[in-house]
């Protein structure tokens, strides 16, 4: 989440920008969605200059009456912007965000605190497709007294993580274990450039998607690579040959542009080149060598591998396998215990990279359900920095394969993307799982972000052409996908909207 704090001495001239077209045209049904005086909620846009006129005069009465001007300027203007990838809120998700804000702030009512006049205004996407909206303040209190607004950025760095946190949103850097937040320059300077999202995260979903299907290091190498990634090898000082650490980039896109190169820790916790090694046993010298020639520098002979030549042999029916092998794993989460946090951060882990795997195949510009499904398991897989790591239990080896077949297998036009969505749907299955033993053991975030990748995962579903696949399914669709009796995702349907609805009963947002 985005916020930027503006001052000014206009509240009419602001309040008319606001209700207005837009530089680009983008503003469309303007709308107040939280305000200091109820009376404003439910009555709609403003609908003329005088009734627009006649709002910024009671927000501007305080300053008139009692003749006070901050040196700053009255007017507190602060636009707070969602990242594009993380879709849209609704009006009363935007007004909890509001008064939540406007009570951390001082603008609201106390003992011993009169109010400061402000609003919430909500129009269209910003010309970046950012869902936002703009809380406008007058700092004049109705008792005449000035709102003090010192040190601020400390009062919308709290606002920024809680609201982030109660709706799952992206992050803002912040101190602690999990992944690293993106810095409010990150996300903009991604919107300038015209991408959905910050190299950085890009970069973490398909490092991870790599690293959860690989066999071993050098696979994990190849696999980026594949994957159009730039990846360098940090070696142990002395010397060229142990490797102690790696650091990746986006290719660029012309060859002007120089790579920016991040380092598998600043991705997140559990893509350092220790975590990715814990994930498959220890290495044969005949690995460590096929490891040591992936790491050389460009140009060094490298010899083919069994990998390479059965990714060739992959077809689309291996999707219908990867299903059922997630099926299979799921069936045997029921032994695992709701209070074993790595157990759990482990499968989390699991189903982020097979979904990270399946978004790299069918969202390659990084904008669609998946992706958000997989940034919000790969939120789970992370633990704090005191307790025991995401561990791959012998239950969840298979879904390397699973991960393996998301990436390497061929996608056919037709009976594909239904292969693709019974695949999803026993992920989602997973996904509840992890909500479910979350819910058990008290931990409501990790909840409530299982539950956002369960919706992604719905929203997804519902975008399958079905209907279109039935007619054709004898030749088109895997047998054994006819027989499963779930081509429609209903028992997806109603999963997610238990679980939609479960949150609505408990009020989470």
């Amino acid at each position: 989440m985005i916020s930027k704090v503006l001052h000014g001495d206009r509240v009419r001239g602001l309040l008319e920008y606001l209700f207005g077209e837009g530089r680009h045209e983008e503003h469309t049904n303007q709308h107040i969605v939280a305000a200091w005086d109820s009376s404003y909620l439910g009555a709609g846009s403003p609908a003329d200059m005088f009734e627009r006129g006649l709002l910024a005069a009671e927000m501007d009465a305080p300053r008139r009456i009692h003749g006070v001007d901050p040196p700053k300027g009255h007017v507190y203007h602060v636009p707070i912007s969602l990242h594009a990838n993380d879709g849209q809120l609704t009006d009363e998700q935007w007004r909890e965000i509001a008064e939540y804000a406007a009570a951390q702030l001082g603008f609201t009512e106390a003992p011993g605190r009169a109010a400061v006049p402000w609003v919430a205004v909500r129009h269209g996407l910003s010309a970046n497709g950012n869902d936002h909206i703009h809380l406008v303040a007058t700092l004049i209190r109705e008792d005449g007294r000035i709102a003090e607004t010192h040190r601020d950025f400390l009062t919308w760095s709290g606002i920024r993580q809680e609201m982030e946190s109660r709706f799952n949103l992206t992050r803002t850097r912040s101190k602690g274990a999990g992944m690293p937040g993106l810095t409010r320059g990150e996300m903009a300077k991604s919107d300038r450039e015209g991408r959905h999202e910050p190299p950085r995260r890009t970069l973490a979903r398909t490092v991870r998607a790599a690293a959860t299907a690989a066999r071993d290091e050098a696979d994990f190498i190849r696999r980026v690579r594949k994957a159009g990634v730039l990846i360098r090898p940090r070696w142990e000082q002395g010397g060229q040959t142990n490797v102690v650490g790696y650091s990746v980039a986006l290719k660029p896109k012309t060859d002007k542009e120089r790579p920016i190169w991040y380092g598998g820790g600043k991705l997140a916790e559990d893509l350092t080149i220790d975590e990715v090694r814990a994930r498959w046993n220890a290495p044969n010298s005949e690995q460590k060598a096929d490891a040591h020639r992936e790491w050389r520098p460009r140009g060094w002979k490298k010899l083919p591998t069994k990998t390479q030549l059965v990714n060739r042999r992959l077809r689309t029916e291996a999707l219908q396998q990867a299903a059922q092998v997630a099926a299979e794993v799921r069936a045997k989460l029921a032994a695992l215990d709701p209070t074993d946090i790595a157990g759990w951060a482990g499968v989390s882990r699991e189903a982020a990279g097979a979904l990270a795997a399946l978004a790299h195949r069918i969202e390659p510009n990084h904008r669609g359900p998946i992706s958000r499904a997989a940034d919000s398991m790969a939120r789970i897989a992370q633990t704090q920095h005191a307790a025991e790591r995401a561990r791959r239990t012998a239950d969840l080896r298979p879904m390397a394969g699973v991960i393996r077949v998301a990436l390497d297998a061929a996608i056919a036009s037709r009976g594909g993307p239904l292969a693709v969505a019974v695949l999803i749907q026993q992920l989602g299955r997973i996904v509840r799982e992890v909500q479910r033993a979350s819910d058990a053991s008290g931990r409501a975030l990790e909840a409530r972000q299982a539950a956002a990748a369960a919706e992604a995962l719905l929203e997804h579903v519902r975008q399958v052409p079905v209907s279109v696949g039935a007619g054709q399914q004898a030749e088109a669709a895997p047998t054994q996908i006819t027989n499963t009796g779930e081509r429609d995702a209903s028992r997806l349907l109603r999963d997610a909207a238990e679980t939609r609805d479960k949150e609505r009963g408990n009020g989470r947002g």
